[in-house]
Parts: structure tokens; C-alpha cells; sequence
């Protein structure tokens, strides 16, 4: 692994212990913020303070053990990177759903099925590659940070009438938010990395001069010992098999997240990354399901790695996993001060609603990166919008299936899990008549660069190839059947074959006659202007620069030129 030019400290290098405890502070800054998860389902589910602190205290020590599951330096389990893992929007809509079917109880017993879910996904999760694509991942990740921005507004509208945010939560909410964005784009030294946590305490200072926080509250917080053991007496557990399918969705849907956030670790941290690691992937999908059981069994919400803290890393350029052993411990130390998380169990609604609409922003984009990545040709294109459109048909028309029948309710009042559901149900009819060989014959009197060009990009978007792959892919054949033509002494059409295997492109031009020169080395500029063989040369290291392998071969009399390109 080759550390990028952008990263301070590589994944296996050790910083200076005063890097370290920075950055951890860092880290767990972030992940405070997503606490606002299990206090909207607790809240949802009428839990008194007192078990409210108790969720969350517990919660804190389900992050740690995330974080260490991650961070392992070898073995099967964890993905070997600095991975915090967060309370997640994944598991909003189905936890909301089983806290008004059966409580709290529910909530938890659920958690640890989908948790089991993703176990079980991680030991085929390799062979699931061609049936759960990319930008399907992508669509997920897009439409968790939907649900976040949509809870963020039910937070601010939630005791409200008319649908109208009342004023001095609109006050709050809006200085918080505008503090946030400020700091982040138009300051660049470390407030930048801390500009969500200044704009909770600019709202949590506003929230008291308002009356929205009152001295009982502050009084309440403070007046809890400084040290003590988190209280397990809320944890019991219930089993409902209406919602065995949002919950294993919710599964499906935490491994595709974590897929993507671990694929964007590994490009971030090396800087030879050609194609995503297949184990790391798998052990990331295992320790993040291990992680979910545990938050089921501590009675806590459900966890997945963290979109926001691979930010945090980018923009700092420190990915050290040493440092992950310093979050655990912060974490840790976090669960035996009810103080601390006293605080976070009075957060005003304005103010956690800014912070959700803030990081929704960022989560959502990203997805959009992840689906723009590859060539979407028009299956991918309705999947992606097929998905989509159930999505935001169930958010802004609750009602729309409201005749179903009692056990298909689970399947779709839930936005995520139906939109999941509609995205792979049409990935698995679409394969239908896929080819993974494509052929063109090409007449080399009369070559039309823009045929060969279209033919490639229909076959790379019916295969959901990646755009940068697909580049090289189109530019290498086109200097090859450009020099073939040219310098080759071509006799009849030449035979140009695409396959595809999930894993690399392969293009072989078929001919009779001579082998095109595939040179190592550029030729210099007077080779080109000056001598016969310099243009020919010239195409044949352009060629073998955009091809990851090259070879000529001979076969039945006629030439073959293979070329393999990495995916």
C-alpha cells in the first residue's frame, strides 16, 4: 500500500501521541453528533430521562466496541482502517415503525436480527457483487441522508401546529445552521473541523436565553455524579415477524453503506488502488454486523461505519488506526460520566435539527458521487429512479398503502426498505439478457472512430462499468485500431471483442496481420518528427500506457491484440 501524497499518517503509521488524542477528540466530536438517533427513538417511544441517559450511556460503549472491531490489525474480522462507526439513518424509519408496534423492547430485539443479517451477508457478500451494483449502494447511501434531512425537519415541526416552525425555534435553528456553514466554507484552519459541534453549542447558548433550555434542565444535568456505572434495567427484548423484512432490509442496507464508506477508506489511503479490497470489504460488513448485535443486546439504537468521520479523515489527511484505540477509550471513559451524556438528553429540537440538515447535505452528495461514478445506461437509470420515486412516494404520501394488508404494512411504510426492495427486485429482471461479450466488426478502409466509441459505452453502461475505467478503455482502443490500420498492413476487418467479469475490461482487436510494436518507453520528439518508425511507436506506447496488461498474440494466421484493463 502506497501512501497518497494528500494523507500526513498512513493507516499503519504511528503519529505523535499528541496527533493522536487531537484527532480522537475529533472523531468523537462527530460521532456525538449522531446521538441525536436514539434520543428521536426514545423520545418517540415516551422513555422517561432517566432511561433516556441509560440508552445512551450504553450506546457510547457499542460505538467503542465498533471502533475496535474495525481497527484490528488482522485476522477476519474489522476492515483494518481508522472506521468509527455512528447511530445511523439507516435504521430510522424500520426502528420508528417496531417503537410503535412494541416499544423499546422491540427496537432492540430487531437491532440484533438485522445485525445477524449482516453477518450473514458478509460471508457471500463477494458473490452478491453482480446482483447489489455500485450505484445501488450509492442510491442507499443518497437516500439515508433523505431520511436524515426529512427527520431533521419532523424534529423542528414536531410541536408545532399547522405545519408552521415556530419562531425562536426557527431563531435557534437557524443561527446554529448559518454558524455551521460559515465555519465550514469560509474558514480554513481548525474551526473548519469543528464547525458542527461550535454551531451546537451557539444553538445550546441561544436555546437557553430563548427559555428553550431552563435552569431545572441545567440543574438536573449537573446534579448527577460525576462517576458512575451505566444502568442496564431498561434491556428487554421482543421478536415480531412483521418486521423480519424491514429489519433485514435495514441489514442489506447497513452492508451496502458500509461497502461504500470502506471502498472510499481504500482509495483515500492508498494510492495504487485500482479496484475495492474483497476482504477488508467483508470483514468491515462482519464487525459492522457484530456491532449491531452488540447495540441490540446493550439495548442501544442500531450503528454502521460512519459516512461523516471518512470526511474527517479526508480533510485532515491523518487515517493512523492507532488512533481508533483512543476513541474506543474516550468512548468509554464517556459512558461512566452522566454529565456528559446528560447534556445531549436535553438537546432543544432546533438545534438537533441543524445538525441533522447539515450533515444530510454532505451524506447525500455523497451518494450522488458514488452512483456518478459509473456509466448508467437506461436499466440502471430506471432501477436508480424506480428506486427513488418509491421512496418519495411512501415520504410524502404516507397513506399510499394504507389498504394493504396488516403483514405487508412493514414492507412499505417504510421509504428505505421499499425503495430497496423496488432497486434490486428490477437489478435481478434486468440481468435479463445480459451479455458479458459484446463483438464489432470494424472495416478498416473505413474506420469510424465514433462507432467503436459508442459501441463500448453501451456495453460499459449495461454493465455499470466505472467512467474512468471505461475512458482509458475507449481512448486505448481507438489509438490501437488507429495504428493497426496504419502501420500494420491490415488485410480484411478487424474482429473487436469487450468482455466484462466484474472484476476487469478485456478488449481483443483480432486481425491478419503484422503485431503492433508495444514499446515501454516513449520515443523522443525527434524519433516522432524524424524517423519512419516514430509514429508507429508512438501508438503503441500510448496504448500500452492506458491498458494495465497488454500482449500480442498469434492464432489460425491471424494476430491478436489483448488488452486488460483493472476494474
Amino acid at each position: 500500500m502506497k501512501k497518497p501524497a494528500s494523507l500526513v499518517y498512513g493507516a499503519e503509521e504511528k503519529p505523535p501521541l499528541s496527533i493522536i488524542i487531537v484527532s480522537a477528540i475529533q472523531h468523537v466530536a462527530v460521532i456525538a453528533i449522531f446521538m441525536v438517533y436514539p434520543l428521536i427513538i426514545a423520545r418517540q417511544a415516551g422513555a422517561p430521562p432517566a432511561e433516556i441517559a441509560a440508552i445512551l450511556r450504553v450506546g457510547v460503549l457499542a460505538l467503542a466496541f465498533a471502533v475496535l472491531l474495525q481497527a484490528l490489525p488482522r485476522g477476519p474480522v474489522g476492515s483494518h482502517f481508522l472506521a468509527p462507526s455512528i447511530f445511523t439513518g439507516v435504521y430510522l424509519g424500520p426502528s420508528l415503525l417496531a417503537a410503535k408496534l412494541g416499544g423499546l423492547p422491540l427496537v432492540w430485539g430487531m437491532t440484533i436480527f438485522a445485525g445477524f443479517v449482516e453477518i450473514g451477508l458478509s460471508r457471500v457478500w463477494s458473490r452478491l457483487r453482480a446482483f447489489i451494483p455500485p450505484e445501488t449502494a450509492g442510491m442507499v447511501v443518497f437516500l439515508v441522508g433523505v431520511i436524515i434531512g426529512l427527520a431533521a425537519l419532523h424534529v423542528l415541526l414536531g410541536k408545532s401546529s399547522g405545519n408552521m416552525v415556530a419562531g425562536r425555534d426557527a431563531f435557534v435553528a437557524g443561527v446554529s445552521l448559518a454558524t455551521m456553514i460559515g465555519l465550514n466554507i469560509w474558514n480554513k484552519g481548525r474551526l473548519r473541523l469543528f464547525c458542527i459541534l461550535i454551531g451546537m453549542v451557539v444553538g445550546y447558548v441561544l436555546s437557553g436565553f430563548t427559555g428553550q433550555i431552563t435552569g431545572a434542565d441545567l440543574r438536573a444535568v449537573l446534579n448527577q455524579p460525576v462517576l458512575a456505572l451505566p444502568s442496564f434495567a431498561h434491556l428487554a427484548w421482543a421478536f415480531d415477524w412483521s418486521m423480519v423484512v424491514p429489519f433485514a432490509v435495514t441489514g442489506l442496507a447497513a452492508a451496502m453503506s458500509t461497502t461504500a464508506v470502506i471502498t472510499t477508506y481504500q482509495r483515500l489511503t492508498d494510492a495504487d488502488w485500482v479496484r475495492p479490497d474483497a476482504r477488508s470489504i467483508d470483514g468491515g460488513i462482519l464487525a459492522d454486523g457484530l456491532a449491531a448485535v452488540a447495540a441490540g443486546l446493550l439495548g442501544t439504537y442500531g450503528l454502521t461505519i460512519s459516512t461523516a468521520n471518512v470526511g474527517l479523515v479526508a480533510a485532515t489527511g491523518v487515517a493512523s488506526r492507532y488512533i481508533a484505540f483512543v476513541i474506543a477509550a474516550i468512548l468509554a471513559i464517556a459512558a461512566f460520566q452522566p454529565t456528559l451524556i446528560g447534556i445531549l438528553t436535553i438537546m432543544p429540537a432546533p438545534v438537533m435539527a441543524s445538525a441533522l440538515l447539515f450533515t444530510a447535505v454532505f451524506i447525500m452528495i455523497s451518494g450522488v458521487q458514488i452512483i456518478s461514478t459509473r456509466v448508467l445506461d437506461p436499466r440502471r437509470t430506471l432501477v436508480i429512479g424506480a428506486g427513488m420515486m418509491a421512496f418519495f412516494m411512501v415520504s410524502v404520501v404516507p397513506s399510499a398503502f394504507a389498504g394493504v394488508p396488516r403483514w405487508e404494512q412493514p414492507l412499505v411504510t417504510s421509504p428505505l426498505v421499499i425503495a430497496t426492495l423496488v432497486a434490486l427486485l428490477l437489478n435481478l429482471v434486468f440481468r435479463i439478457g445480459i451479455r458479458r461479450t459484446v463483438t464489432l466488426e470494424i472495416d478498416p478502409k473505413a474506420v469510424a472512430p465514433q462507432d467503436v466509441v459508442n459501441f463500448i459505452e453501451r456495453a460499459a453502461g449495461i454493465w455499470g462499468a466505472r467512467r474512468d475505467v471505461v475512458t482509458r478503455v475507449e481512448f486505448a482502443v481507438q489509438q490501437a485500431v488507429e495504428a493497426i490500420v496504419e502501420f500494420c498492413r491490415v488485410k480484411g476487418p478487424i474482429a473487436l471483442a469487450v468482455s466484462y467479469d466484474e472484476f476487469d475490461i478485456n478488449a481483443k482487436l483480432t486481425y491478419e496481420g503484422l503485431p503492433l510494436e508495444l514499446p515501454n518507453w516513449a520515443p523522443s520528439q525527434e524519433d516522432i518528427l524524424e524517423s519512419e518508425d516514430g509514429p508507429r511507436r508512438l501508438a503503441g506506447f500510448l496504448v500500452r500506457r492506458q491498458a494495465d496488461r497488454v500482449q500480442n498474440t498469434a492464432a489460425h494466421g491471424a494476430t491478436v491484440l489483448s488488452l486488460q484493463f483493472k476494474h
